[in-house]
């Protein structure tokens, strides 16, 4: 198996993509399919999990025979990721008489930088693919994702729940504490990207803050973000990257209320 991103933009995306991916799991498994890279997991409180699909056009090489499914240490793959500079290339292999380790190589024409060459060792995990259905969602929100990061982390100072208001006439969001007081935004509509509801609902929601913040890490991969709500569902936030199929999702389960 051979993989390979040469594109400077790509190969950022990707290695943002595992430099978070610790504060959702301490090992995951990685899907190499013969048509997509998919990765699924789950965080350790089980609130939120995390999807990625890459279709294997996004990649420059792209040499995988047969579906392999590897498990890896995300704090070591962060290190290894953590070592790329703007000019290297970055090449994943994994050899089938040492299966045990994964190789990646980031590799670079620039002079002034170095290659760097891993062998990471490989986990065995037990866990199975969740199945999550396709559902039509009762509203649909887009926001810039710079956006809506800076919303989580200032909401973030005022509460541990955010509550998102949603009707035909205004989107609101608000967070609020005894010690910090209390925080809320309403959205224009015609400020956001996009925007559907369906016809005379009301949508009065509460997430967990502290969730959405490290959802929000992933911002920079993906100019906006898109969200998914329906009541007494997760919510789903999607980040389409610059592939019509390569994106990065989350599910958030919602704050069941005390009343």
């Amino acid at each position: 198996m051979e993989i390979v991103i040469q594109n400077p933009t790509r190969a950022e995306i990707f290695a943002t993509l595992f430099q978070h991916m610790k504060l959702f799991t301490e090992n995951m498994n990685i899907h190499f399919n013969t048509d997509e890279i998919f990765i699924q997991a789950m965080d350790n409180s089980h609130v939120s999990i995390l999807e990625i699909k890459l279709p294997s056009e996004w990649f420059d090489t792209y040499n995988v025979k047969s579906n392999t499914m590897i498990g890896i240490n995300t704090n070591i793959l962060f290190k290894v990721l953590n070592t790329r500079e703007k000019s290297h290339t970055l090449r994943l292999v994994l050899e089938e008489d040492n299966m045990d380790k994964l190789e990646i190589n980031l590799l670079s024409e620039n002079t002034n930088v170095y290659d760097r060459n891993y062998l990471i060792p490989l986990v065995d995990l037990d866990s199975e693919i969740m199945g999550i259905p396709d559902m039509e969602y009762q509203a649909e929100l887009s926001f810039p994702s710079d956006v809506f990061s800076r919303l989580i982390d200032q909401m973030n100072i005022f509460g541990d729940s955010l509550n998102i208001t949603c009707s035909e006439e205004k989107v609101e969001m608000n967070a609020e504490s005894i010690d910090s007081g209390k925080m809320y935004v309403n959205i224009p509509i015609d400020d956001l990207n996009a925007f559907a509801i369906e016809e005379d609902e009301v949508l009065d929601l509460s997430f967990s803050l502290s969730h959405l913040k490290n959802i929000c890490l992933y911002s920079k991969i993906s100019k906006e973000i898109e969200v998914n709500l329906t009541r007494d569902y997760p919510v789903k936030l999607i980040y389409k990257l610059d592939h019509e199929d390569a994106k990065a999702m989350f599910y958030l389960a919602p704050r069941i209320s005390d009343d």
